[in-house]
């Protein structure tokens, strides 16, 4: 948790600076046009709206239990889109401007600038190892399907598109069975391929894998990469960890990569694991998704 604290700081701090001025502009704006030198109090007004709306944002995700690096990703893209809006607007009305003005909107900006490099560093530190460049994301999901049987649908290795929609094929090699050195290839709909050798097999409790990332069609930006499933008992079934950890082909790409890796794992692996429960309690999973789920499969707010 202590990892995901210059985050919460970074956001909430975003947060502070956006309402003040926003607060400034929605109550002061004859103040904040004289400073500018422009007569414009309802558009200014109109922007405070949107801050407060982007504060409250910050603000939310600053304060939840489980803090989602994705949309912490998004609020820096829209700090960089402002620094861009404030360089082409000084750029563009630089006869409407003040001197004064100019040195306002160009010193906002750099704050906003320093916003969304700090965010973006505090998303690097929230998935750091802190270990050989490594990031890492993890999920647990609770279900109410028996350890024991849950077990069974995920250490099939080779069946995991019969859970997983966006993939078309995935079959261990050889015709093995799973457990230490066992390759399962997947493919999925857009034809991407990549291979995962499992490496830990512990029988009724977890497996990890190596994704063969040294082959020369590996479609992920990865130098190495890993992950892994464990299944444990809780008082409404199980719960299942999937976890990654990966060295990107660039550090500077971890800010982008590990969020968007985020945010697909967050929405996609909830369902996947509602499924494989589906299967191990024996319910058809089409039918049970359709209606009212019986099944459950909730993400948890834990850090992993």
């Amino acid at each position: 948790m202590n990892a995901v604290l210059p985050l919460r700081l970074a956001l909430a701090a975003n947060a502070v600076f956006s309402l003040s001025s926003a607060l400034l502009m929605l109550f002061r704006p004859a103040l904040v046009g004289e400073w500018l030198g422009i007569h414009a109090p309802v558009v200014l007004q109109v922007v405070s709206i949107g801050l407060v709306v982007f504060a409250a944002d910050l603000i939310h995700q600053a304060t939840r239990q489980r803090v989602a690096t994705w949309r912490a990703l998004y609020a820096s893209a829209a700090d960089f889109s402002w620094v861009a809006g404030s360089i082409i607007s000084a750029f563009f009305f630089l006869s409407l401007l003040s001197p004064t003005g100019i040195i306002l909107v160009l010193a906002v900006a750099a704050t906003v600038f320093a916003f969304g490099t700090w965010q973006l560093w505090a998303i690097g530190r929230a998935h750091g190892t802190g270990k050989n460049g490594e990031y890492r994301h993890c999920i647990i999901v609770e279900t109410n399907a028996p350890v024991e049987k849950l077990w069974q649908v995920v250490s099939n290795l080779g069946n995991i598109k019969d859970y997983m929609p966006s993939l078309k094929r995935s079959v261990v090699l050889d015709g093995k069975a799973p457990g230490i050195g066992a390759v399962r290839a997947c493919e999925d709909h857009a034809g991407k391929q990549w291979s995962e050798e499992c490496t830990e097999f512990n029988p009724g409790h977890s497996f990890a894998v190596r994704f063969l990332s040294e082959a020369p069609d590996f479609p992920f930006p990865a130098r190495t990469m890993r992950g892994g499933w464990e299944v444990t008992p809780s008082e409404a079934g199980s719960q299942v960890m999937v976890w990654w950890e990966l060295m990107p082909k660039s550090r500077l790409l971890a800010p982008v990569i590990l969020p968007l890796l985020a945010f697909q794992a967050d929405r996609d692996f909830p369902k996947i694991i509602q499924r494989m429960a589906i299967s191990a309690i024996g319910k058809s999973s089409e039918v049970q998704l359709q209606s009212s789920p019986k099944v459950i499969a909730r993400l948890l707010p834990s850090f992993c």
